[in-house]
């Protein structure tokens, strides 16, 4: 039989159909093989963990066939202890299952730190030195003394601290300052729109002290009070005249008006 002729015969075009035949399955197979191994067209929305306690966000982790991996604990005092702070993708990102979501807990205990030596150093040193340890800067009072705004004690709750002790990070250290008996005075600071945290901090820039701190009423839970913001100060911002160093101001907080837009829906 000549090529010509063996190209028109049925036994050379059944090959090629059965070829053609082959490749397509083959290539279906290798499609399906590879759906399945990358799980093709299964991601879902990553789900909201935020909040939830072990057992709750464990039963989600194997419901969705979805690693969760702690990546960190930090003590927070609006979580409950081993509940979820933050997580890693963040809700919404489309994942696929055998994903792993990196989260942040609440530990059940706050990190202890050593409380630095922070007197014979200045106000502004001592500030440092109290956040590079994750401690807060507390309130801070004036006391005559040859070094002006300088550190003459340290306190917690109303005591005297020592250096090296063991506290929990985010505490609040209380200072003592020396203040010259010169008549010195210092413009008081426009405070408005400020919250505590903020004017506390811009009073002891220029050596004065918080007096009494009033909240509106709709301030309520410990969120609100950190939300706040100041809305009236006294004595009042004066760019002419000035106030003796030491000076207490009087604070005024309400929740700003986002804040209360988004508690009225």
């Amino acid at each position: 039989m000549s090529f010509r002729k063996f190209l028109k015969s049925k036994v050379f075009w059944l090959n090629v159909i059965l070829a053609v035949v082959l490749t397509i399955i083959f290539l279906w197979l290798t499609m399906y093989a590879l759906s399945k191994y990358t799980h093709h067209g299964e991601a879902f929305p990553t789900p909201n963990l935020t909040g939830l306690g072990q057992t709750d966000w464990e039963k989600i982790a194997n419901d969705k066939q979805i690693d969760v991996v702690i990546r960190d604990s930090v003590y927070n005092t609006d979580y409950t202890p081993g509940s979820i702070i933050e997580q890693m993708p963040r809700t919404g990102h489309y994942i696929k299952a055998g994903r792993t979501i990196y989260v942040t807990v609440a530990a059940v205990k706050p990190e202890m730190v050593q409380l630095p030596k922070l007197t014979d150093v200045s106000l502004r040193q001592a500030r440092v030195l109290l956040e590079s340890k994750g401690l807060k800067p507390g309130d801070v009072t004036y006391r005559p003394s040859e070094y002006n705004s300088l550190v003459l004690a340290q306190k917690l709750h109303g005591s005297s601290a020592d250096p090296g002790i063991l506290v929990p990070r985010g505490t609040p250290i209380d200072l003592v300052v020396g203040k010259t008996m010169e008549n010195q005075r210092t413009i008081v600071p426009d405070l408005t729109g400020y919250t505590y945290d903020a004017g506390r901090k811009i009073l002891q820039d220029v050596s004065l002290t918080v007096g009494a701190v009033i909240y509106s009423k709709e301030v309520k839970t410990e969120e609100d009070s950190t939300n706040a913001v100041i809305w009236q100060q006294s004595p009042q911002f004066n760019r002419h005249e000035g106030v003796e160093i030491g000076h207490s101001v009087d604070l005024w907080l309400k929740l700003p008006v986002d804040s209360l837009s988004g508690n009225d829906n």
